[in-house]
């Protein structure tokens, strides 16, 4: 009877240990690189999440909507809303694409036209890589839509309240006077 182990046995036993760590290691190393794969998606969801969450809270919190510039593809656009990240109370808020690095910029201000020199403006990258930013508008109704780099395509339609409440008293204003009866 024996009682120890020959050397192919023991070089068998080696191969297949082997061949089962390479299968271990092939499968950790897919694990690892679909989870970053993961990560990456979530983070750019995330980020498109908080994009849009941004801009819904600046429009539909707006009271004005007017555009400097609207030339190509990036829209330059600025606003008054009561949608602070800086505690400004009822801020200018400029929307622009940076033409150096394609980043939209958020630009903050107490008052219509940023003031450089006493620098009384506080400003957010939103995004880089922005290929397209473009603002549109009909009767107080807003379509915001922005293409970015590895990034899904961005759409936002919404109608300000502050906006269409106005132009809602202005439109009930003229019917009330064209209803006016005079009496008999």
């Amino acid at each position: 009877m024996r009682k120890a182990f020959t050397l192919i046995e023991l070089m068998i036993s080696i191969i297949l240990l082997s061949l089962i760590m390479s299968f271990l290691y092939q499968s950790v190393a897919q694990l690892q690189q679909s989870n970053q794969q993961f990560l990456k998606k979530t983070n750019s969801m995330q980020k498109r999440e908080d994009i849009l969450k941004l801009l819904y809270n600046d429009f539909i919190n707006a009271s004005s909507v007017q555009w400097y510039d609207r030339t190509g593809d990036k829209d330059t656009i600025v606003m008054q809303s009561s949608n602070s990240l800086h505690d400004m109370t009822q801020p200018y808020l400029v929307y622009r694409i940076y033409k150096d690095e394609n980043t939209l910029r958020r630009v903050e201000s107490p008052v219509e036209k940023v003031d450089l020199v006493n620098k009384v403006f506080r400003f957010d990258d939103i995004v880089t890589e922005v290929k397209m930013f473009k603002v549109y508008e009909n009767k107080g109704h807003y379509l915001v839509y922005m293409n970015v780099e590895g990034m899904d395509d961005i759409y936002l339609d919404l109608v300000p309240p502050s906006l269409s409440s106005a132009k809602l008293s202005t439109t009930q204003d003229n019917t009330n006077e064209n209803n006016v009866t005079s009496p008999n």
